[in-house]
């Protein structure tokens, strides 16, 4: 759309159009970053701090909420049906929520972002079966090719493999390093790592030890993984992915009982009663939470910030033009959240993992426009 003049601007057709893709712009941009924030605060966490972290960035929501609701929804009420389909959504969402950390602390964004992407197919396949939704082709182009674009997405790997033995090799070269320097005037004889030497240091020669004083350093030392864990990251993709979906099953039946901002205030305050075990542990442990890193803080708090953001703007956008142009333009999300994965947390580019991603994406969207 070509830039209007000034005067067109004060025009309330056109004043809309700004609006409403202002919006979605909004929406796209918070949506795309804030799965690299979780990531971010991961490295400054464990992902049980970070949930608790989590939830404890959306106590300011609840006034928030509380006032928009009173503005835009006066005489709202909560029925007890509506209680009972989002108390299911915020257990299934605790769920998935745990799985989403998890595989986000073991595996790279991109993978896991990527992977979970697939969700809205879940929730229509089971409106099909459980709301008695029509399976229209469109159902099934879009399940064809989010399936497609998952198994591109899995092929790719959960790791970088390569960026980890680059770290131990300069792990090794920094202990050699300071052997060497330990050896005083007389440097110690090793040969550097090599590909070929299994990235081991060699002795070439004897070397006198008299009055040499030879100061102890410890090899870093390559975490050994059991069968379970390599099986952690699969299955934590493929349960938040399945609840995820099943969370929107129940998100379409809470908005056909009342106005979508009331479901979402519902269900922020049943997620907030996940504080409750949550302190129970650490008081019944006796630990605390290692919260004192301040990055952790505000990687989280970005991240709860841009979601509710991301997701206000949607339900805005939504009150203002037709819901296949919204739901079209949001969903390619996840292309830009990948773009953001290679520029701020610095992950390798992969071809696969980009046609995957592409093909969640329409795949999603024709999904997504068959309910409407």
């Amino acid at each position: 759309m070509p830039l209007p003049g000034l005067t067109s601007l004060f025009e309330p057709n056109t004043f809309a159009q700004w609006g409403l893709n202002g919006l979605v712009l909004i929406c796209l941009a918070c949506w795309g970053i804030w799965g690299i924030f979780d990531k971010k605060a991961l490295h400054f966490a464990s992902n049980r701090d970070v949930l608790f972290a989590m939830l404890i960035c959306q106590l300011p929501q609840v006034p928030l909420c509380l006032w928009m609701l009173n503005a835009f929804h006066p005489g709202w009420q909560v029925s007890g049906p509506l209680i009972y389909y989002c108390a299911l959504g915020a257990i299934v969402y605790v769920i998935s929520m745990i799985s989403y950390v998890t595989a986000m602390s073991r595996a790279e964004a991109g993978f896991v972002l990527g992977f979970t992407a697939g969700y809205p197919l879940v929730a229509q396949i089971l409106a099909v079966f459980i709301l008695g939704e029509k399976l229209v082709p469109g159902l099934m182009l879009g399940g064809a090719l989010i399936a497609a674009g998952v198994f591109s997405v899995g092929l790719t790997g959960e790791k970088e493999d390569k960026a980890e033995a680059k770290i131990v090799l300069d792990d090794r070269q920094l202990v050699l390093e300071n052997l060497r320097r330990a050896g005083a005037a007389e440097p110690f004889p090793f040969s550097s790592p090599s590909s070929h030497q299994g990235g081991v240091a060699v002795l070439e020669r004897p070397i006198e030890t008299t009055n040499l004083t030879v100061q102890t350093i410890k090899a870093p030392e390559k975490v050994q993984e059991n069968s379970f864990s390599k099986f952690v990251v699969p299955v934590c993709v493929v349960l938040a992915t399945l609840t995820w979906g099943i969370k929107g099953l129940f998100d379409k039946i809470a908005v056909g009982m009342a106005p979508p901002l009331v479901v979402y205030f519902v269900e922020l305050v049943l997620n907030l009663t996940t504080l409750i075990p949550f302190c129970l542990y650490f008081l019944i442990a006796k630990k605390r939470p290692q919260l004192q890193a301040r990055q952790a803080w505000l990687f989280t708090g970005l991240s709860t910030l841009t979601l509710a953001i991301g997701g206000w703007s949607y339900l805005a956008a939504l009150g203002m033009a037709s819901a296949s142009y919204v739901i079209t333009i949001t969903g390619c999300y996840p292309l830009l959240m990948y773009g953001f994965t290679i520029l701020f947390l610095k992950e390798r580019f992969n071809a696969t993992r980009l046609l995957g991603i592409a093909l969640i994406v329409i795949g999603g969207i024709c999904v997504q426009l068959t309910q409407h």
